[in-house]
Formats: C-alpha cells, structure tokens, sequence
C-alpha cells in the first residue's frame, strides 16, 4: 500500500470514530458553578493533587479541545496532567 492508500484509510477509520456525542457525554463548563462542580469531582479522584494542579489541567484541556466538550476525552487529558 502505497501513502495515499494509507491516508485513505485513516480518514475513513476517523471518519467512523467520529459519533454524535450522547447527552450523558457531554461535559458543559459555562459557568463558575459547573467548573467548581467539575473541580469537587476531580478533587475527588486525584487527592494528591492540588487546586493550582487541577486548574491548569482543566484549563490546558479546555485549550486542546472545542465545546461542546466530550466528557471522556476531555477526562483522559486531565488524567493524563494529574496521576501520580
């Protein structure tokens, strides 16, 4: 296969990958509420972290990604930024 071949191949695979988000899988971050809810969440999760850790992580998140916000994904990237 040639480079062309293989380029069709992995916009057709995106292409695939690419399904609606679901309503349960959509993280929202419009107002200070949402975010300190998301923080509490994260808190939660990662303890050793601390508010200035989980702050930058969620906002290098919202900077690599478009809103509507795919909860999972946007989830991996923070997880990414703050496990020990």
């Amino acid at each position: 296969m040639g480079f062309f071949d293989d380029a069709q191949n992995f916009i057709k695979s995106k292409q695939n990958d690419a399904t609606p988000l679901d309503a349960d899988n959509i993280l929202v971050l419009d107002t200070p509420e949402q975010e300190e809810r998301l923080f509490d969440t994260l808190r939660k999760l990662y303890e050793n972290a601390t508010r200035l850790e989980i702050e930058r992580a969620v906002y290098t998140a919202k900077e690599q990604m478009q809103p509507p916000y795919d909860k999972a994904a946007f989830m991996k990237k923070i997880r990414i930024k703050l496990e020990d």
